[in-house]
């Protein structure tokens, strides 16, 4: 084979290569090396090159996929922090509306919790849902605004508080049906028990007059006799409050007392065999007083139970018949609407006893 190189000039004298057998077959494996190596960069490159782009994406991608994730973790948070609070608004405004018996038909069906409106966990439903929550938590704050107007002094007469101060307590025993612990009889517990340290003081949970403080005979007023040392309280227009198996009893019948003031200590006279605190919150309902469930009255602590609308905390009653209140035997009329005076008390006075 004969290889002759031209020169671009004419003056230049014409190169001459002559390659044998042995030089063709090394020009023709150098000259397939070349190609086979064109080839694979031409395959290859491509690849690494998009490859590289591809997990540059990928990253990118995660990451993206990543923040969103934690933003969407902060928000449901954020949703359900808000969620709660709002709630937790509900349950009080509604309580609050039980203490000043403001109408259920005016009140606003948003905060009923069996309604659902804030049931959804998920950040866009809450959203939806506390809109209409919120607007229900304003007119029910301007109904309360309105009824307090209206009574000045009912904050302070309503029974808002845990009758138990400075000591550690547990609910024993709830207001509703059961079986009695001591007869075996089904019947209907018209408060509830508190367990608490002997001695810890008993307070009243709201302003109001003491129509009753010692021990009750056995024939003057049904089971109550049960309570050993007991206090009855009347809180005026917002009914009257009942405290028994004190183991002291610290004020007088016809004394006023402040919501907060001291009415006794943690006994276990009466029927108890241990130191509790027996409590019950009777409500004016027209021209009679009932026990309800004493704690919806709690405005300070919640105590375990789930919140309950007006409506449920309305409907809530034990069934009649009733024995009379000691203190409190007049007509239903007056022990709705007043505070009783000495001349009001049973005719048989129980002696005080103090312990």
């Amino acid at each position: 084979m004969q290889i002759q190189l031209h020169p671009a000039s004419g003056r230049r004298e014409v190169l001459t290569f002559s390659l044998g057998e042995s030089g063709q077959r090394v020009l023709i494996a150098a000259a397939a090396i070349l190609v086979a190596l064109f080839v694979s960069l031409w395959v290859t490159v491509p690849r690494v090159v998009a490859g590289r782009l591809r997990e540059g994406e990928e990253r990118l991608f995660a990451r993206d996929l990543e923040t969103r994730r934690a933003d969407w973790v902060r928000a449901s948070e954020l949703s359900r922090s808000l969620r709660q609070r709002a709630l937790d608004a509900g349950d009080l405004v509604n309580r609050i509306a039980f203490l000043y018996a403001l109408p259920v038909g005016q009140w606003p069906r948003v905060l009923n919790s069996d309604r659902g409106f804030l049931a959804a966990e998920e950040p866009d439903r809450v959203a939806s849902g506390l809109e209409l929550y919120l607007r229900g938590l304003e007119r029910a704050r301007a109904m309360i605004a309105d009824r307090e107007r209206d009574d000045p002094d009912l904050p302070r007469r309503a029974p808002a508080v845990v009758p138990i101060r400075d000591a550690m307590f547990e609910p024993s025993a709830f207001f509703g049906p059961r079986n009695s612990p001591w007869t075996g009889e089904e019947e209907f517990f018209l408060g509830v028990d508190f367990a608490a340290p002997s001695g810890s003081a008993v307070v009243a949970t709201g302003a109001g007059t003491v129509v009753f403080a010692g021990t009750v005979r056995r024939a003057m007023a049904g089971w109550f006799w049960r309570l050993g040392n007991v206090v009855v309280l009347s809180h005026g227009k917002s009914g009257a409050t009942v405290y028994g198996h004190l183991g002291r009893i610290d004020v007088r019948r016809g004394q006023r007392v402040a919501r907060g003031e001291r009415l006794g200590s943690v006994g276990a006279t009466g029927w108890a065999i241990s130191p509790q605190l027996h409590y019950e919150c009777w409500r004016s309902e027209g021209e009679r007083l009932r026990p309800t469930d004493p704690l919806f009255s709690t405005l300070d602590r919640r105590l375990g139970r789930r919140p309950v609308s007006l409506e449920q905390m309305e409907a809530t009653s034990a069934p009649g018949p009733l024995d009379p209140i000691p203190g409190i035997q007049v007509s239903a009329v007056q022990a709705a609407g007043h505070e009783p005076p000495a001349a009001r008390a049973p005719r048989h006075r129980a002696r005080k006893r103090r312990i």
